[in-house]
């Protein structure tokens, strides 16, 4: 039984990685997109 629980615990962390990477890069993004914006602002 300890064996199942040590299971759940290693996927819910990587699960947990997971969603925090995916959360990390789309900060990234929507940050390289609002620059991006920007630039085309100011060249019109």
């Amino acid at each position: 039984m300890i064996y199942l629980a040590a299971a759940y615990a290693v996927i819910w962390l990587a699960v947990f990685i997971l969603v925090f990477s995916m959360h990390r890069k789309q900060n990234q993004l929507q940050d390289e997109l609002s620059l991006l914006e920007e630039m085309l602002r100011d060249e019109e």
